[in-house]
């Protein structure tokens, strides 16, 4: 059963892809990577939204939020992001992890859920954890308020990962399982795409 949570999706698409240019745009089957970032994500049903650099003119379906920071990455975008986002929560989607869909999410609800109903708090981020406790914090659950604060603190004080806006916030982690770390396969590289299944 889907667990539905007052959210919004915000997919980071404003990278500059220094390792592999244009990494956004190359074809995965029929769509570019990151067209199929949107539609694998759009299918959980909530709202969608794109953190870009600049405006795309493929995506003008789509709504497109430009980064209010100069080069601070996809913090910066999360930044912009969450101070736009009106839901509660909102879901930080890299656009290159091609293999994300709507059961990351129905993951990180079922975990949010559950520590809400177990604990006295809600948590202010859900983030999915690897076997080797390494963290996918592009691929996580927040609270949109706490998220903003936290980002904001991070960016004036020059840190610049995601990870950094985890510092002061109750984090829950959802323990990736093995049939689920195909979803996290993040693409940097052209041996990175080389390993996705294309359809």
């Amino acid at each position: 059963m889907k667990m539905r949570l007052d959210l919004t999706i915000v997919i980071l698409a404003g990278g500059r892809a220094t390792r592999l240019p244009g990494k956004l745009g190359l074809r995965v089957g029929s769509e570019s990577m990151l067209e199929r970032a949107v539609r694998q994500l759009s299918r959980s049903g909530y709202p969608l939204v794109l953190s870009v650099r600049h405006p795309l003119p493929d995506m003008s379906g789509v709504t497109q939020l430009a980064d209010r920071y100069e080069d601070a990455g996809p913090l910066g975008g999360l930044a912009t992001a969450a101070a736009v986002v009106t839901t509660p929560l909102l879901f930080a989607a890299a656009a290159d992890l091609p293999n994300l869909d709507e059961q990351a999410i129905e993951a990180l609800a079922r975990c949010y859920q559950r520590a809400v109903r177990e604990g006295t708090t809600s948590p202010e981020a859900v983030v999915p954890r690897h076997a080797d406790g390494s963290i996918e914090p592009l691929a996580a659950l927040y609270d949109t308020k706490a998220l903003r604060a936290s980002a904001e603190r991070a960016l004036r004080q020059r840190r610049l990962r995601v990870s950094d806006t985890l510092a002061g916030l109750l984090v829950v982690y959802h323990d990736i399982a093995a049939v689920e770390e195909s979803r996290y396969h993040n693409v940097n590289t052209a041996e990175d795409f080389a390993r996705i299944e294309h359809p």
